[in-house]
């Protein structure tokens, strides 16, 4: 096993938390939590857009994005419904238990991915 990708993936899970914290905090400062979502993906927009920008990779064309399956972008919609519930739920539930409430509902659902073969 290459322990690098373990601890790559330990940091990347780390993270959770703070950003729940920040977009929880950020979600007390606008009117509605979906505004804080948005603001949340803008940010992550960028993040991505200057990730691109030092790989020298280019943007995908809309021609690519017009040959993908309508499902592959349900992606992103699953990740604002995440971050909409940690904005409305770290304030109310607490960081510790709202992350375990979603580990174990991401469990839940890779063994029924695994079991099933849904991840290609």
């Amino acid at each position: 096993m290459n322990w690098w990708l373990i601890f790559m993936a330990v940091f990347a899970g780390s993270m959770l938390p703070m950003q729940g914290a920040l977009n929880a905090r950020l979600g007390a400062a606008m009117i509605h939590p979906m505004q804080a979502t948005l603001v949340s993906y803008i940010g992550g927009t960028i993040a991505c857009v200057l990730v691109l920008l030092l790989a020298q990779a280019s943007i995908p064309d809309y021609k690519r994005l017009a040959s993908i399956d309508w499902y592959l972008y349900l992606g992103g919609f699953l990740g604002a419904v995440f971050v909409s519930a940690m904005l409305y739920l770290m304030p109310r539930i607490g960081i510790a238990n709202m992350l375990a409430a979603a580990i174990l509902g991401q469990l839940v659902m890779s063994l029924i991915f695994d079991h099933f073969g849904l991840a290609g």
